[in-house]
């Protein structure tokens, strides 16, 4: 919980920001297998010094985005319409990426809890349930060398430490590897959507790191947007 004296709201909303980002950044690099939900308390429902801990009204931060992104002034739940100020007061909602919620991460983090309208400059968005389809663009039709699946992992964005976990769980079993690699970024995990997200752009722009350039050419020619 945090306070501060009448005008100094814009202070505080940045040491916020602050100070979630360097949770989020802490939660992302050292337990990123950790399930967490991230949550807001109904400001009304706070009150300092907190004596006893109680049950409190609490709202999801996707939910909020979803909200704010839509251009609902208002968040339903169980208990009733609540307007957003009322949850976010002090903050502008006309910017999403600079919401003090968000910790100064990427909104590419929240983006995807609304429905995105596919224009012909939209990347097109992947996640787990296409596994076979990216599985055979890459190495059946395109023959990719599975051998190049950590480093081409890390150019995804996957950590470290997650790649040598699959490494010690399928080790010698390079297509294994390379599919839970896949799975992995599928999901959105570790920084993957720092790295613009699970899509085919994504993975072309990979590829040409890993110096796959003809695939990665195939792949946009293929299944990304052109400008």
């Amino acid at each position: 919980m945090m306070s501060c004296e009448k005008g100094y709201s814009d202070n505080m909303v940045s040491l916020r920001r602050d100070v979630i980002g360097k949770v989020m950044s802490v939660y992302k690099e050292s337990c990123p297998s950790l399930e967490v939900k991230e949550l807001v308390i109904d400001p009304k429902e706070l009150a300092y010094p907190v004596n006893t801990p109680r049950e409190r009204t609490v709202y999801s931060v996707k939910d909020v985005i979803a909200a704010i992104k839509e251009g609902r002034p208002f968040f339903v739940n169980n208990k009733g319409q609540t307007e957003l100020k009322e949850i976010l007061p002090d903050e502008s909602l006309s910017d999403i990426s600079n919401l003090s919620l968000l910790g100064g991460h990427v909104i590419k983090e929240v983006i995807e809890v609304t429905a995105e309208f596919k224009t012909p400059l939209t990347p097109i968005k992947l996640d787990d349930k296409d596994l076979d389809t990216v599985i055979e663009e890459l190495t059946i039709l395109n023959q990719l060398d599975c051998t190049k699946w950590y480093q081409f992992g890390l150019y995804l964005g996957l950590y470290d430490l997650r790649l040598k976990a699959i490494d010690t769980d399928y080790r010698g079993k390079t297509v294994e590897c390379f599919r839970e690699c896949m799975s992995a970024w599928l999901r959105g995990e570790d920084k993957v959507r720092e790295k613009g997200g699970p899509s085919w752009s994504s993975l072309a722009t990979a590829l040409d790191t890993i110096e796959e350039k003809c695939i990665a050419s195939y792949i946009r020619n293929k299944h990304c947007p052109s400008k």
